[in-house]
């Protein structure tokens, strides 16, 4: 088992209402279970909302966590990221420049999430998956996932490399960071 300074389990889907998805079930009872066994002593739960104003994933998949069993005191939130980059850089902020970080997401998403979180300044990054294989509603395996992550790894080098050069060029940060949408 992977140890840690923070667990930061990656947002998945949510509707307007809230709703968390399957995967981000699987996500935050992942994390719940690292947490209650020792892994780290706090879990960062990242995702905004779908709609401006509405509730986060980060809150949808909190209130799964704590249905499996994590206690209220070791959750904190982050709820504005709307990406994968986003979700590493608003969520390292959060955290000592040192942290040692586990990285909850499925299998397939892991590669760019550890890409992300090590472009953003992450030292100690370790993975965690919550599925190995997303499946679909008729159980099948969702290969359009594997596709998807294969072609946003390049759209997340794209971002982050317009990121880093508006930071050279003196760009502010909030702007930069919603760059990376």
């Amino acid at each position: 088992m992977p140890q840690g300074d923070a667990i930061i389990c990656l947002g998945a889907g949510v509707d307007g209402a809230g709703r968390i998805d399957a995967a981000g079930h699987a996500r935050a009872e992942t994390c719940a279970g690292l947490a209650r066994a020792g892994a780290a002593p706090v879990v960062i739960f990242t995702g905004g909302p779908a709609r401006r104003g509405g509730p986060s994933a980060a809150q949808g998949m909190a209130r799964a966590a704590q249905d499996a069993g994590l206690g209220p005191a070791r959750i904190t939130l982050e709820q504005s990221a709307r990406s994968t980059l986003q979700n590493a850089l608003f969520s390292l902020a959060l955290l000592p420049a040192d942290a040692r970080v586990i990285v909850v997401s499925e299998a397939f998403h892991l590669p760019r999430a550890w890409a992300s979180f090590k472009v953003m300044g992450a030292g100690d990054v370790a993975l965690s998956p919550s599925e190995r294989l997303r499946r679909t509603e008729d159980g099948s395996f969702a290969l359009g996932m594997v596709i998807r992550e294969s072609v946003a790894l390049w759209f997340n080098a794209a971002r982050f490399a317009a990121w880093r050069l508006g930071g050279i060029i003196g760009v502010d940060d909030s702007a930069r960071a919603a760059w990376l949408r």
